[in-house]
């Protein structure tokens, strides 16, 4: 198993020093990245992180969670449970604690990349250089800087979910990550409906069940933080910050920008983001019928971002791991597919393009993004390795079985 490791993330042969080559440049980009982080002034530094030590010093001195506001105004805005996962934190030293934070979100970030190569669809590069290449990719991207510069937990929600989107644990353990994952951050419940319809009810229940064991054991411990949080705090999507600014690339909060009134903006977001993220369920099914988990995850993903009241550049990693997916037999065609994802989630297209002739629709380029990569964009199952077909993997884990494909579309 080492051996297989080690031949993964650095091959011999010609490929050799290309693969090293690419990771020290991703160890100097998170590198530079992690020195930016840790460098700024205190009050800005890991501001995220800083939340959540704070809320929970709150929690330890008898008051609530939802009463703490940084200097920027920031509150803590997770379900209690979060507050229990967050308590140890408080226990640490300071800069003890963001540097264990910051190595920690590296090392997920390379996991990441492990796990979304997983795959082995039409890529126009060499599946052996993939894994660092990607992690170049990640560490340079917004979502994973963002995630980096603020000390935020999302990088580990999409590892989470991951793992049991791509059945790396025994079947019946399926979806109990994800479900504590939705205990510390709601926004993985959408993959609960993508597990019960594409037929792998045992994860979807799995992922329930942890769900609602997780939200209870907050309930037992902390009843009047776990009341105040459900009855009041989930309904007021302002405590969260600035949801009108570009950042938030999810179709509300592009309704804001646009001026639409708080009625119709509310009934339209609700109708058209619920479209979205169900169109995305009949396709993300059909992916995983095909054998593609990623491209289902990714898809699920993208579209829960699209109907989310608050989508911010940290939660969009979705959309770098879309760009990664063939949508075509031809590599030319990937290549240019993988370019242009990588532009708009290198780039600060959103902040640029606000200011920009048509910066209503500019500014909200990963947005539209999104809902192309939920709706419309025709990722497909393509293998290489033998003539004549390939092998993937059937409709879930109790009912395996092998189609021979050469090119089967999953949108």
């Amino acid at each position: 198993m080492r051996t297989g490791i080690r031949a993964r993330l650095l091959p011999t042969g010609r490929l050799g020093p290309i693969c090293l080559g690419l990771w020290i440049l991703a160890v100097t980009i998170g590198g530079v990245q992690s020195w930016a982080a840790l460098t700024r002034p205190d009050g800005d530094r890991l501001t995220d992180l800083q939340v959540y030590v704070s809320s929970v010093g709150f929690l330890l001195d008898g008051r609530s969670l939802y009463d703490f506001a940084a200097a920027d105004g920031a509150p803590f805005t997770y379900p209690p449970f979060a507050g229990l996962v967050f308590t140890p934190l408080a226990l640490v030293p300071a800069d003890a604690l963001r540097l264990a934070w910051t190595v920690a979100t590296l090392v997920l970030v390379v996991l990441l990349a492990a796990l979304s190569t997983r795959a082995d669809l039409a890529r126009p590069i060499p599946s052996a250089i993939t894994v660092p290449m990607v992690a170049c990719l990640l560490f340079a991207c917004a979502p994973v800087s963002s995630n980096i510069r603020f000390g935020q937990i999302s990088l580990l929600l999409v590892v989470l979910v991951l793992i049991d989107c791509l059945g790396l644990l025994p079947h019946r353990y399926r979806g109990i990550a994800t479900g504590v994952a939705a205990a510390v951050k709601l926004t993985p419940l959408v993959f609960v409906a993508y597990w019960w319809f594409s037929g792998q009810r045992r994860t979807a229940v799995n992922a329930t069940a942890a769900f609602a064991v997780s939200t209870a054991l907050a309930w037992i411990v902390l009843p009047d933080e776990s009341a105040r949080y459900w009855f009041n705090e989930i309904w007021d999507v302002n405590r969260v910050g600035d949801i009108k600014g570009g950042g938030n690339q999810s179709l509300s909060g592009a309704l804001m920008r646009w001026e639409l009134p708080d009625g119709a903006r509310t009934i339209v977001a609700g109708a058209v983001g619920a479209t979205i993220v169900l169109l995305g369920l009949v396709r993300a099914v059909r992916a995983n019928r095909h054998g593609e988990p990623l491209a289902a995850a990714v898809i699920v993903g993208a579209g829960g971002l699209v109907f989310s009241p608050v989508s911010w550049t940290h939660h969009q990693v979705w959309l770098v791991l879309a760009g990664l997916l063939a949508v075509s037999a031809h590599r030319w065609v990937n290549l240019v597919w993988f370019v242009l994802v990588t532009a708009l989630m290198v780039l600060p297209v959103t902040s640029v393009g606000a200011g920009l002739p048509g910066g209503a629709v500019a500014g909200n380029t990963r947005l539209f993004l999104a809902i192309a990569v939920a709706c419309f964009v025709p990722f497909v199952a393509v293998r290489n390795s033998k003539p004549g077909g390939c092998v993937v993997a059937g409709d879930n884990a109790d009912d395996r079985h092998q189609l021979r494909l050469k090119e089967a579309p999953l949108s």
